[in-house]
């Protein structure tokens, strides 16, 4: 009798488990990047980071973090995305404003008159998608072109300078030209 309840509950247990593994979602953050970023706005609530889904499924940003590196070369978590933020697949999502200027801003600056990096991570802290413009180790470098609006052209293409923004649309290769410091 009791190895008959024994069998009965780790059974019960077995397919509890499977059903609730059946049902979690998992998302591709390889298909994730950043796709744009404003850096020059005057005021700080119009810079912006804006996400591309290269994929074919929609991309949760719960437990994603962005993290900036400054020219001093220090490194610091700036946004963390909440469940509620989605990228749509072939889709944007776009972070409007720095410096805690506007609704789940980045909590920091980007400058295309410095050397930044952003780099973004997935939920288990793995790294997906970065652009740096300047160098990081020198603070006294200054990058050589500022036009401060960088974008992939075309979407998930190389880093350019732009004269456009665009966030959350298809970027605008309008003043596109390469630079040797945006990477």
């Amino acid at each position: 009798m009791i190895a008959c309840v024994a069998v009965a509950a780790f059974a019960f247990v077995s397919c509890g488990d499977e059903e609730i593994n059946k049902d979690k979602v998992t998302y591709d953050y390889t298909k994730l990047i950043i796709n744009e970023v404003n850096a020059t706005a005057e005021v700080d609530l119009d810079k912006f980071v804006e996400f591309y889904n290269t994929g074919d499924k929609e991309i949760s940003l719960e437990g994603v973090v962005i993290k900036r590196t400054d020219e001093n070369n220090e490194t610091g978590e700036v946004w963390l995305g909440l469940a509620t933020e989605k990228v749509p697949a072939k889709g944007f999502f776009v972070i409007q404003g720095t410096k805690n200027s506007g609704d789940h801003s980045l909590s920091s600056g980007v400058s295309a008159k410095k050397g930044v990096k952003l780099e973004v991570f997935d939920p288990n802290g793995k790294s997906i998608t970065s652009v740096q413009h300047g160098i990081l180790t020198d603070a006294t470098a200054k990058p050589a072109i500022q036009t401060g609006i960088w974008a992939r052209i075309p979407e998930g293409g190389a880093w350019k300078n732009v004269t456009n923004a665009t966030p959350g649309a298809a970027n605008d290769a309008t003043g596109a030209q390469a630079d040797a410091e945006l990477i």
